[in-house]
């Protein structure tokens, strides 16, 4: 289960009104938290945090290319003695008013779907634990964290980087040979390794469905989509799946990832438990992309890479 500061999630995400949103965010202006110690210790020990940095695990076979290992991390979140004292956006000094050998857990926390309000510790990184011997008045420093996946604790159902022959994805409706999800080498576009994948939308041209192979998952505690995209036009996430099998196949739209043509790369942590839940979670799904089109843009582009569907091991 993620541990988050304003949603808990299990199969679902919590809904919040307007209303609520525009509290919590008030109150979430600063969001660093930090607990009343039960101490006389009126001036605190420091402890200064420079940032993660995502390494190779060797025993995931895909962390070795060029690209696995991107993140957004932004956030630490501190515990001193198993106690939670607080979420800082890294780097960070963290006053703690403790003294002498206390046990320091620092674990790597991001933005949900991309949003400030979803800050939440991620699962699937491992994180920092290590006995420290804290002084009043002093800061310890802890330089940038090595972390990985948790091989034991994660299950990659899809990891696409394009730099294989064949993609996990293709166009719906269309054979293999048709698909409208490309490899593009253009090495002014590519960021890491020799490719990427690229979708193309002109302003006259019918909107498609790019969809992944089936994937199979009964753990509905939680469903990830890692990407790393840039595009000049909007394009859509979902999950399709058949409630029961009666049913027909339907298509839930996870969120949509707006224009960030300016910005370039951007990678954001998209949860699709909530989607795959108005399917009843079939065992059986898929992950789709569909690019849409933007006003006063004639020819559309959607760049996507390191493109990773997580979930937690099977039942």
């Amino acid at each position: 289960m993620f541990k988050s500061y304003f949603i808990v999630m299990n199969k679902t995400l919590l809904s919040y009104s307007f209303l609520t949103i525009f509290v919590l965010f008030i109150f979430s202006f600063s969001f660093v938290s930090c607990n009343d110690f039960e101490s006389d210790q009126t001036v605190p020990s420091f402890v200064y945090v420079k940032g993660f940095k995502l390494v190779e695990n060797p025993n995931i076979t895909q962390s070795s290319i060029d690209g696995f290992q991107t993140e957004a991390i932004q956030d630490a979140w501190v515990y001193v003695d198993n106690e939670y004292i607080g979420t800082y956006l890294l780097p960070c000094n963290i006053p703690v008013l403790k003294e002498g050998n206390h046990k320091i857990d620092i674990r790597p926390g991001v933005k949900l779907n991309g949003i400030a309000l979803t800050r939440t510790e991620y699962p699937f990184y491992t994180f920092y634990s290590q006995t420290h011997n804290l002084k009043a008045g002093q800061t310890t420093t802890i330089d940038t964290i090595d972390i990985m996946y948790k091989d034991e604790w994660t299950v990659f159902a899809i990891a696409e980087l394009f730099e294989r022959p064949y993609l996990a994805f293709n166009t719906d409706g269309l054979n293999q040979d048709s698909n409208k999800l490309v490899k593009c080498n253009n090495q002014d576009t590519v960021k890491w390794g020799e490719y990427c994948g690229a979708m193309y939308l002109n302003s006259n041209q019918a909107i498609y469905k790019i969809i992944s192979d089936s994937i199979f998952c009964n753990n509905y505690s939680s469903l990830i989509l890692e990407i790393d995209y840039w595009c000049n036009i909007p394009f859509g996430i979902g999950i399709s799946g058949k409630p029961s099998s009666a049913s027909a196949t339907q298509y839930i739209n996870a969120m949509t990832l707006y224009s960030n043509e300016n910005k370039g790369w951007q990678k954001v942590y998209i949860v699709l438990g909530k989607v795959w839940s108005q399917l009843s979670y079939p065992n059986y799904f898929k992950v789709f992309f569909t690019p849409q089109k933007k006003d006063g843009v004639t020819n559309g582009w959607v760049y996507i890479d390191n493109v990773k569907i997580i979930h937690r091991p099977n039942n």
